[in-house]
């Protein structure tokens, strides 16, 4: 073989292996949305948030300075030589604590910002699960509809035949026509719920033109009834409530920082003089220092109190939200969990009886095409209603999951 020829096929088999599953579990799914776009851009900006951490804690630089004068005209009144050099060092010392405070503050904004890398991916994972939950459904809702469209062709291929023996009309071919057409069409509506929902996940991993196929059920998916965190605990867990906590300390580590930077930052100065022709030299050693008179920078330190005011009212906002939200998912789904218990205790589980028994009784003509038609749709209605019901309660699990922080 030839070595281009070689490569080709090993590249061609490198973009095989990258290509995501055609079929997947809702692990898969987690796992690859763990590494989706929008997650890596938090951990980049993790990232630039971890190098000012390391830049607030860096010592200052020293300054140097050098400078050189000669006579230039009259009497030499400054200094008796031919020419005067001067050199000076000079290096800030934040004796007050400036330091320290920055470092902090810079500690606390690691922490916010490894909490909206949290964040980011709980929601990441959470509008996942949610994903491949309702492409579950539409592909359990298109299989119903698929096998009432294959009894639909089989009613159509009997009508055909009791009207060719004359016990049968035209309104009965007609009327079985429209509802094999209404069939097709729900098909076909569908088929494109499956391909929105698919798009979605695709969409969530970065993998353009990937339409995946979930595996398992919704039935399998649904999780047992089980006892569920209170409301301090939700909030200990949850990754936008820790996010808001972290904001507030943030502003309050920046209060201090405030506070701080109020102060002056003196410098020590080293400077050596020296002349040539005839030579001297003097050392000079000495102390500056702003003097905040004029201007206190008080309102630095105001604007990080009402700033700190404020983040914690958003953290109030939005724990009272996260609470609220809690409960009305905790509400829902013991709704949605009883609307199911209801429903198969109402509906039997024996739904294509009576469906075989309309059949039976149209082929005997003893019922008409009208009953046998409505016996297919009622089982029909019955068989997505449940599945509406299964994937809202198992939506509303995971949404439970998610506020916990346990997705």
């Amino acid at each position: 073989m030839k070595p281009l020829s070689f490569l080709g096929l090993l590249l061609m088999h490198a973009s095989a292996w990258a290509q995501p599953p055609a079929t997947v579990t809702l692990d898969d799914v987690l796992r690859m949305v763990a590494r989706s776009p929008r997650v890596l851009a938090a951990e980049r900006d993790a990232d630039m948030v971890r190098a000012e951490r390391v830049t607030a804690g860096a010592l200052p630089n020293p300054t140097l300075s050098y400078g050189a004068a000669r006579p230039s005209a009259g009497e030499r009144t400054i200094f008796d030589a031919n020419s005067q050099q001067q050199a000076t060092v000079e290096l800030p010392i934040p004796i007050f604590g400036q330091r320290g405070a920055r470092m902090d503050a810079a500690d606390r904004q690691v922490g916010r910002a490894e909490s909206q890398v949290r964040l980011t991916a709980s929601e990441a994972r959470r509008a996942a699960a949610l994903g491949f939950a309702r492409l579950l459904r539409t592909q359990e809702t298109l299989a119903a509809r698929t096998a009432a469209l294959g009894e639909i062709e089989r009613i159509r291929g009997l009508v055909s035949g009791r009207q060719q023996s004359g016990m049968a009309s035209r309104y009965d071919r007609s009327r079985v026509d429209a509802e094999a057409a209404l069939a097709a069409l729900a098909v076909q509506r569908a088929e494109a719920d499956v391909a929105e929902q698919a798009a979605a996940i695709a969409a969530l991993v970065d993998a353009p033109g990937w339409r995946p196929r979930a595996s398992g059920s919704l039935e399998a998916l649904r999780g047992a009834p089980g006892a569920e965190p209170d409301i301090q605990r939700m909030l200990a867990a949850n990754p936008a409530a820790r996010l808001a906590r972290d904001e507030s300390a943030a502003a309050e580590a920046r209060i201090e920082l405030a506070k701080r930077e109020r102060l002056p930052v003196p410098s020590l100065a080293y400077s050596r003089t020296w002349t040539s022709g005839p030579f001297g030299a003097t050392n000079f050693i000495g102390v500056q220092s702003e003097i905040p008179i004029l201007d206190s920078k008080k309102a630095l330190e105001d604007r990080a109190r009402a700033d700190a005011a404020a983040t914690r009212e958003r953290e109030r906002a939005a724990n009272a939200a996260l609470a609220a939200e809690y409960e009305k998912q905790r509400e829902v789904l013991r709704s949605r969990r009883e609307a199911l218990r209801r429903f198969e205790a109402e509906v039997a589980d024996d739904r294509g009886t009576f469906l075989e028994m309309a059949e039976s009784a149209y082929r005997l003509g003893r019922g008409t095409l009208f009953e046998l038609l409505d016996a297919r749709r009622t089982r029909l209605e019955a068989m997505v209603a449940r599945l509406d019901l299964l994937g809202a309660i198992v939506e509303a699990e995971i949404e439970l999951r998610a506020l916990t922080g346990d997705l």
